[in-house]
């Protein structure tokens, strides 16, 4: 099964749209996760919507917004509140992870198939087939 990343910007716009994946595509959402990265200079984190396999298991999308909003511990921020409150809405389960950020990848690719790693490792998607 392919498994891949699908990049959405990063700005109010794109939390919109991210927002708006998540109100029409709730019945197909295994979860979302938050990719922190609070050792980081800039104290980012990306979130993404990590969807079910496809029928078939031939397909598994991930959209992400990578560095889109700020490390929320201990203090939150609106667009943290703003996708919680939608997942919490459709009953969409949250998962948060450490991660390293994407700067310390030479190719935005490398840092795909890092997360992709990530998320097997805590068995959040299907092993490789």
């Amino acid at each position: 099964m392919k498994q891949s990343f699908i990049k959405i910007g990063e700005g109010l716009t794109d939390l919109f749209e991210f927002n708006t994946l998540i109100e029409y595509n709730y019945a197909r959402i295994d979860y979302i996760v938050y990719f922190h990265t609070p050792t980081s200079e800039h104290q980012r984190s990306s979130v993404a919507i990590i969807m079910k396999p496809t029928s078939g298991l031939h397909f598994q999308a991930m959209y992400i917004m990578i560095n889109a909003l700020n490390y929320p511990y201990p203090n939150t921020n609106k667009k943290f509140e703003l996708i919680n409150q939608q997942a919490e809405q459709y009953n969409i389960e949250i998962k948060g992870v450490d991660v390293k950020p994407p700067e310390t990848f030479h190719d935005i690719e490398l840092y795909y198939n890092y997360l992709i790693s990530v998320l097997r490792l805590q068995r959040w998607i299907p092993p490789l087939q």
